[in-house]
């Protein structure tokens, strides 16, 4: 059985499969003196993010994991690694006894800050060579990630 495509950079699953890995790795680089894989600053990030949206009042895990488009599972054990370093807080929820409420601490509030920066650079670095055309690349991810 041979492929549809003449060449790889055909296929656009593999040049996705490709460009992730390098965009990764560039994030992977950029998180080093953090500390951080990426699933914990997105986690981390988002969580202080959605914090601030709902006014510090916490948030849910499954909340969390929907705005990050991430397994719930995978999410209870990143989260468990960021309550280990002491960068969220995970307490019972007061009307949902199935649910955590999650929320940062300061600590992980400052370094979710100081991290962002280093992420967004990362990403300008990364796209810049796309220039204008990053509006439709940002099109077309975003009818991508609704399929």
């Amino acid at each position: 059985m041979s492929s549809k495509f003449n060449t790889a950079e055909e296929s656009p699953g593999f040049m996705l499969w490709q460009v992730t890995n390098i965009w990764q790795r560039a994030m992977r680089t950029a998180l080093e003196p953090f500390q951080l894989t990426h699933p914990q600053f997105v986690l981390l990030f988002s969580c202080k993010w959605l914090n601030e949206q709902n006014n510090n009042s916490g948030i849910t895990q499954v909340q969390l994991a929907g705005h990050a488009q991430m397994d719930v599972n995978v999410t209870s054990q990143v989260l468990r690694t960021l309550e280990k370093k002491g960068y969220i807080l995970r307490s019972p929820h007061p009307t949902d006894s199935r649910a955590n409420v999650i929320s940062v601490t300061d600590s992980g509030d400052m370094l979710a800050s100081q991290a962002v920066g280093a992420v967004e650079a990362a990403d300008r670095d990364f796209f810049s060579g796309l220039g204008d055309d990053i509006q439709h690349l940002n099109r077309y991810l975003k009818q991508l990630s609704k399929s």
